[in-house]
């Protein structure tokens, strides 16, 4: 005896099957994409809160030429007290070859500050020191120290939050290159020899130790040492870093780590510009430039004298605007 069956059909069946399958396609895309939007929208937002004039000043980001970004660490409790510049870094992009040049610039390196004459370079940031102290003066001592080049844009980093934009990027492996260890009311550094992996707080001590018999800076037989060397290093670990982060869904931690730690004068849609070309670099696209100097006493003063005739036929040239023909 056959049994008949009631209801749907067989093609009715596949047909609603099918219609179930689209609709939950569907959502799953409308979700992502709402999230994605969300990401977005949030990450863009975190943008504009490190650029305080973001609604203010348009673009000028060109990347048919280097783009030089002024880079400091500021001793600062929070990033709206102007502090001292603790470091300085002078970063150059080639958006063409999607290459960056580094420069550490020694904070007691000997300068001809516009205006004031001479003196250490870290004080230019300081308002308390100077009366137009600030980024702007800094930016005019570096140009003016390395002749034909442009400062395009800065970002400004307190120590604090430092800390905490390497602890969402999961640490840096960094390889120590000898013991370090310093020990005082308030601090206590003790890194041992060796490759490892550092949170925000020892990646710190790694990147303003000083305390050994090169200090902040030395130079001889053509090689620079001292902290600004593992300032270098400490960038090239970030870049190795962050390839795995530079996609939407990883960032917003980091960027909000940025937020409550940088203080910068590109703009939202910059940043996003500058990342997407530079999203595949590595930390074999970054050359470190030794700056060229040497340690010094002027009327009882320490300072790193720069050599002028260097940084202008040799350094000049890595950071002009004019980029070399792919």
């Amino acid at each position: 005896m056959k049994t008949e069956t009631k209801g749907v059909t067989g093609s009715e069946r596949s047909t609603k099957v099918r219609k179930t399958l689209l609709i939950t396609v569907v959502s799953i895309v409308v979700i992502v994409v709402c999230f994605a939007g969300y990401s977005v929208l949030s990450l863009y937002s975190s943008l504009r809160s490190i650029n305080p004039n973001a609604s203010s000043t348009g673009s000028a980001l060109n990347f048919r030429e280097r783009i030089n970004i002024l880079v400091m660490g500021v001793d600062s409790r929070d990033k709206n007290d102007p502090g001292r510049s603790d470091s300085i870094m002078l970063i150059g992009l080639d958006p063409v070859s999607r290459t960056m040049s580094v420069m550490s610039i020694p904070r007691d390196s000997r300068v001809n500050i516009p205006g004031h004459g001479y003196d250490k370079i870290n004080a230019t940031t300081n308002p308390d020191y100077f009366s137009d102290g600030g980024v702007q003066l800094l930016e005019k001592t570096v140009e003016a120290m390395i002749p034909s080049i442009k400062i395009n844009y800065y970002a400004k980093a307190n120590f604090a939050g430092f800390e905490q934009i390497i602890d969402a990027l999961g640490g840096v492996t960094i390889n120590v290159e000898k013991a370090m260890y310093y020990k005082a009311e308030d601090t206590l550094i003790d890194l041992k020899p060796g490759v490892q992996h550092m949170d925000g707080k020892t990646a710190l001590e790694y990147a303003r130790f000083r305390h050994d018999a090169v200090g902040d800076f030395g130079s001889w037989g053509g090689e620079e040492y001292g902290r600004v060397v593992r300032q270098k290093a400490l960038l090239k670990a970030v870049v190795a870093q962050t390839t795995a982060l530079r996609n939407v869904w990883k960032l917003p931690p980091v960027i909000r780590a940025i937020e409550n730690a940088v203080v910068t004068d590109l703009l939202p849609n910059d940043m996003l510009r500058i990342a997407l070309a530079f999203k595949n670099t590595t930390d074999k696209e970054v050359t470190t430039v030794p700056f060229p100097g040497e340690p010094g006493d002027i009327a009882g003063g320490s300072y790193v004298i720069p050599d002028l005739e260097a940084l202008r036929t040799k350094i000049a040239p890595l950071f002009s605007p004019v980029l070399p023909p792919n």
